[in-house]
């Protein structure tokens, strides 16, 4: 029920009209009862129908995109058999190189790659090599501060003296002066052993690179690759170092092999311009060149002078034509 708005409240002492609600009327009460047919079926079954219709028409849809999804996929395959068939065609070209062998490209790509890792696990050896000697050092550094420190802390050693005069103790003292020298010793200990891994590690980086500067100057010097070859290069080497003031000690700790190369080609400029040199003083000693022209008339005139004194020797036949004759 609801309350008129035109009505007055009873309690300030007005009349109060009441209508009825539409809760309360029958007539807009619909009831479904199950022996009814169900609401509109054949809106029903046309939105089924409808709702169908348009799932058909998505799958459809779908299976065009596949479709095409698939040609793409199709056509990217036949994209990649292509590439890597001229990638095998490139692979096989064949490359001249100076000496005239010729190589597959193939072949240099895993030449590269080859020496590239050497040089990257050459790089991280040395990288190694030189952090675990740095840690040694630093191993050693402390040790032997400690050992310093220890040191300065001792105790005099007791004289011969006291051992005289009262035994107990010099005997006392001499045993706390050995237990300090004896953890001296042991620090010091402690500290040869980081000396010789880092001794041991020197040596053996020295080597490698021995190897490596050794394999260099055989490439750019092939008659170093043998024995005999390898022994006359250097005797050269020595030799021309030591015309340019360098010592034998100081060669010898030479590695690097450019300074090599620098000396074989020193040696070969030297060579070049003692040369040189002996040419200009066998050209300044030379005697002077008489023209061609000059020595043919001197020729021709002596041969004159000598017909005419034979002829006047014929005549008088005395020593003074025959004096006369050059012979």
């Amino acid at each position: 029920m609801t309350t008129n708005e035109s009505a007055n409240l009873p309690d300030l002492g007005g009349s109060k009209t009441v209508e009825p609600s539409d809760i309360d009327n029958p007539a807009t009460l619909n009831f479904w009862e199950p022996e009814e047919e169900q609401a509109n079926p054949a809106k029903s079954a046309e939105g089924i129908a409808n709702e169908t219709d348009a799932a058909d028409d998505q799958n459809d849809d779908d299976g065009q995109e596949s479709d095409g999804s698939a040609d793409e996929d199709t056509e990217g395959d036949e994209d990649g058999d292509g590439e890597p068939a001229a990638d095998d065609k490139l692979d096989e070209t064949l490359v001249t190189l100076k000496g005239g062998e010729q190589v597959p490209v193939k072949e240099l790509k895993l030449g590269y790659l080859r020496e590239r890792d050497y040089r990257l696990k050459t790089q991280e050896v040395a990288n190694k090599g030189r952090g675990l000697e740095q840690m040694s050092n630093r191993v050693v550094d402390t040790a032997t501060a400690i050992a310093n420190f220890l040191i300065s802390q001792m105790p005099a050693e007791p004289s011969h003296m006291l051992a005289m005069q009262n035994p107990a103790e010099y005997t006392r003292q001499k045993a706390v002066f050995d237990v300090a020298a004896t953890r001296v010793n042991q620090i010091l200990e402690m500290a040869n052993g980081p000396k010789q891994v880092a001794g041991a590690l020197t040596k053996e980086q020295r080597e490698s690179l021995l190897a490596t500067e050794s394999a260099k100057l055989a490439e750019a010097f092939p008659q170093t690759a043998t024995e005999d070859g390898r022994e006359a290069f250097f005797e050269d080497a020595f030799e021309t170092a030591r015309q340019l003031g360098w010592s034998d000690e100081e060669m010898q700790d030479v590695t690097d092999h450019r300074y090599f190369k620098l000396a074989h080609y020193a040696r070969l400029g030297m060579q070049a311009e003692r040369a040189k040199k002996k040419a200009l003083e066998k050209v300044n000693n030379a005697p002077p060149a008489v023209p061609q022209g000059k020595a043919r008339g001197q020729n021709a005139q002596q041969a004159r002078k000598n017909q005419d004194a034979m002829a006047r020797l014929t005549r008088t036949g005395s020593l003074k034509d025959a004096m006369n004759i050059d012979f």
